[in-house]
């Protein structure tokens, strides 16, 4: 016997101007669903702000290593702005993958383990951190689920327990969006990259544009050390302003079967970030 257990689609929703700011004031009637082409009947429809699971993933490799500084006081700035029911995890990936705080809302907790526990090493074990993010932190939470990556998005690890492709079938299994603040225009800029080295840092953002676009989330590339808090504020602002509908598929989605989401909103001219998609449950 087949089971159904999909039986209520949540997506979160950013709806982005010209300029990339958030766009406010929309309704239900404003948003068209299709799920694999057939449009839905929206059974909810918040514009309220939702509690957040959201996990930051540091990248602590050695090519960080000089910026620190920055990216402690622009994570602990993001934290300082989250609503006190949003529930927080911090993550470093370097030489192994580490969580350096299990959830919690403690915000000092979380505070605490960005300026004590993250610390640098030598090797990227990227893929691993986004893979152990996504099979071992985030199932352990229900709802809107996050994940806010910052890395050059280079992997050197020696040994690997999943490559690109399985950790972004992983992330979007649990069904989370993903932001990246990637640091491959600052490395583009500071090395003056060329040949082979431009070919792996255009191949790292290739994949964090698709990591991005396949989870509903968007790709920030901050240039300078001062632009990472402004960075991290855009991406907070987002969350602050994002749509949370659900909906309840019809005809109704079998048990691991994969399903297509397109969303539109009129009227046009807007970006519209959601997740492309979800396997039935």
């Amino acid at each position: 016997m087949i089971r159904v257990r999909t039986e209520e689609v949540l997506l979160p929703v950013s709806v982005l101007d010209e300029a990339g700011r958030p766009v406010g004031g929309l309704e239900a009637d404003n948003f068209f669903i299709y799920d694999n082409g057939v449009r839905q009947q929206i059974t909810s429809f918040n514009r309220r702000r939702v509690p957040a699971n959201i996990v930051l993933l540091l990248d602590a490799s050695g090519s960080v290593f000089s910026q620190m500084r920055f990216i402690r006081a622009a994570a602990r700035r993001f934290v300082q702005g989250l609503r006190p029911e949003d529930r927080v995890a911090v993550m470093q990936f370097a030489d192994r993958v580490e969580v350096l705080q299990d959830w919690t809302s403690d915000r000092e907790a979380v505070e605490r383990a960005i300026a004590w526990r993250y610390r640098p090493g030598e090797r990227t074990t990227f893929y691993d951190g986004l893979y152990r993010a996504a099979v071992d932190v985030l199932p352990r939470v229900e709802g809107r689920r996050i994940v806010i990556l910052l890395t050059d998005g280079i992997d050197t690890a020696e040994e690997r327990r999943a490559g690109p492709e399985e950790a972004l079938t992983a992330l979007r299994r649990v069904e989370a969006t993903v932001y990246v603040v990637s640091l491959t225009e600052r490395l583009r800029r500071e090395y003056r990259l060329t040949g082979a080295g431009e070919q792996v840092v255009s191949g790292a953002e290739a994949f964090l544009e698709q990591l991005a676009a396949g989870t509903g989330g968007r790709v920030i590339y901050p240039v300078r050390d001062e632009d990472l808090e402004p960075a991290y504020e855009a991406i907070a602002e987002e969350l602050r302003t994002q749509y949370i509908i659900t909906y309840r598929p019809h005809p109704a989605a079998r048990a691991g079967e994969w399903r297509q989401v397109k969303v539109l909103v009129a009227p046009g001219g807007y970006r519209v970030l959601t997740r492309n998609g979800y396997e039935a449950k």
